[in-house]
C-alpha cells in the first residue's frame, strides 16, 4: 500500500505544483489591471509576466536546499518539506489585497510570494521524477518519463479549465481568489499522505562523496549541469509559448478574445496529456535523444513562420500554429526526465537535476513571456517572439546533437 501511496503522492506534488504556476499565467491577462496601476492593457500584462521570472534567484537557492536534503535525507523529506511550503504560499497569494486597496504594496506583495513559491516548487518537479524513475526499469523510462509529465499537463490543463468557466460566466475578477484557495486545500492534502509512513527510501552514497561541499558536487558536474540547463530551458520556453504566452499574445493580433483564446487552450492541453505516453513509447522504440533533437529541430524552423501566420488569423490558423508548436514540444519533453537521469550519478542526482533545471526554467523558460512580448512591442513583427524561440530551439539541437554524437563514437570505438 505505502509503495502506490508513495508514488501517488509524487505525482500528486507535481500535479498540484504545475497547476499553482499555470494558474497565475492563466490569470495573468485578467487580473494584471487589479494589481497595476497603469491604463496600457499590454505594459500591464508585460508587467504582471515579469513577475514569473522573479524567481530566477529563489528558485535555484530552493534546488540546492532541496537537493542536498533529498541526496542526503531522502527524496520522500525533500518532497515533503516542499509540498508543505507550496501549500502554505499558494493560499497565502489568493488573500493579497489589490491595488486599489493597499497602493503599490499589492505587486510587491504578489511578487514576494511567487518568488517563495519558486523556492519551494525547485524541490518537487525533478524530484518527483527522480523518485518515480529510480524505481523504474531502465528500459521502460522514456514512457514513464512521459506519463509523469502528463501530470505535468494535467495541473496546467486544471487550471486552464477553471479560468476558462470563471471566464466565460465573468466571474474572473470575483472568484479568482478561490482557484488558489483550492489549490493550496488540495496540496494540504498531498502533504498529508507524505507524512504517512511509506516505502523507506536510503540514499546511497559512495564513499567519495561523503563530506562533498556543494561547490565541489556543482564543479565535478558542471557539464552535465550545463547539459540540463539549456535543455530543460528549451523545454520551458516552449511550453511558456504554447501554454502562457499565447492567450496574451494572440487577442493582441487577432479580433480573438480572451475567452476564445483560453478555450483553445484547455482543449490543446487534453490533447497534450494524452499525446505524452505515445511520444514517451516512441522515446523507447527509437531513443530519447533522436526523439528529442526532432522535436527541438522542428521547432527551430517553424517558429518564425508559424508566428508570422498569427497576424490577424482565424480560429482555425490559431489553432493549427498552436498545435504544431505544441507537437515540437512534447516531443522534446515527453522523455526529457529520463533523459535527465542518465546525465549524474546517483549520489548527486537530486542536487544536479534540481539545480539544473530551476536555472534553465528560470534564466530561458519564465523571461519567455515578457521578452517575446517586449520584441512584439518594439518591433510590430507579428513572428518577433518567434525569433526567442527559434534560438531557444536551436540551442536545444545543439546540447542533444553532441550527445547523439558522442553515442556514437562510443558504440564504433573498438
Amino acid at each position: 500500500m505505502g509503495f502506490f501511496r508513495d508514488r501517488f503522492s509524487a505525482i500528486i506534488g507535481n500535479f498540484l505544483e504545475h497547476y499553482d504556476s499555470a494558474l497565475f499565467a492563466f490569470l495573468a491577462p485578467f487580473i494584471a489591471p487589479l494589481f497595476f496601476d497603469t491604463t496600457d492593457p499590454i505594459t500591464a500584462l508585460i508587467l504582471t509576466y515579469a513577475i514569473l521570472p522573479l524567481g530566477l534567484i529563489t528558485r535555484p537557492i530552493g534546488s540546492l536546499f532541496f537537493g542536498w536534503i533529498g541526496d542526503n535525507l531522502g527524496r520522500r523529506v525533500a518532497l515533503f518539506y516542499s509540498l508543505l511550503g507550496m501549500a502554505v504560499i499558494t493560499i497565502a497569494i489568493g488573500l493579497i489585497p489589490i491595488y486599489r486597496d493597499i497602493g503599490i504594496w499589492a505587486p510587491i506583495s504578489l511578487a514576494i510570494a511567487r518568488s517563495l513559491q519558486s523556492f519551494f516548487a525547485a524541490g518537487e518537479s525533478s524530484g518527483g521524477a527522480i523518485f518515480i524513475l529510480e524505481r523504474t526499469e531502465s528500459s521502460k523510462r522514456g514512457l514513464m518519463s512521459s506519463c509523469y509529465d502528463a501530470s505535468s499537463i494535467g495541473g496546467i490543463l486544471l487550471a486552464s479549465a477553471l479560468v476558462t468557466l470563471i471566464s466565460s460566466q465573468g466571474w474572473v475578477l470575483d472568484y479568482w481568489r478561490i482557484l488558489f484557495w483550492g489549490g493550496g486545500g488540495t496540496a494540504i492534502f498531498g502533504v498529508f499522505l507524505r507524512a504517512l509512513p511509506g516505502e523507506r527510501v536510503d540514499v546511497v552514497k559512495s564513499q567519495k562523496s561523503h563530506g562533498d561541499s556543494l561547490f565541489s558536487v556543482l564543479k565535478l558536474n558542471r557539464g552535465a549541469l550545463f547539459s540540463l540547463i539549456l535543455a530543460s530551458g528549451f523545454s520551458h520556453i516552449i511550453y511558456s509559448v504554447v501554454f502562457t504566452l499565447m492567450n496574451g499574445y494572440i487577442p493582441l493580433v487577432t479580433d480573438l478574445s480572451k475567452d476564445a483564446v483560453m478555450k483553445v487552450n484547455t482543449i490543446l492541453l487534453i490533447g497534450d496529456m494524452l499525446l505524452l505516453p505515445f511520444f514517451g513509447y516512441l522515446a523507447n522504440r527509437f531513443g530519447k535523444e533522436r526523439v528529442m533533437f526532432a522535436g527541438a529541430l522542428f521547432s527551430a524552423i517553424g517558429a518564425i513562420p508559424l508566428f508570422a501566420l498569427l497576424n490577424q488569423a482565424t480560429l482555425c490558423t490559431v489553432i493549427i500554429v498552436r498545435s504544431t508548436l505544441m507537437l515540437f514540444g512534447i516531443a522534446f519533453a515527453a522523455p526529457y526526465h529520463a533523459w535527465a537521469m542518465d546525465r549524474a550519478p546517483p549520489e548527486h542526482r537530486y542536487l544536479i537535476l534540481s539545480f539544473g533545471a530551476a536555472l534553465g526554467s528560470q534564466f530561458m523558460g519564465a523571461p519567455t513571456s515578457a521578452v517575446c512580448l517586449w520584441l512584439f512591442k518594439v518591433t510590430g513583427w507579428s513572428f518577433a517572439p518567434g525569433i526567442y524561440l527559434a534560438l531557444g530551439s536551436l540551442v536545444a539541437c545543439r546540447i542533444i546533437y553532441l550527445f547523439m554524437s558522442s553515442h556514437r563514437r562510443l558504440r564504433i570505438k573498438p
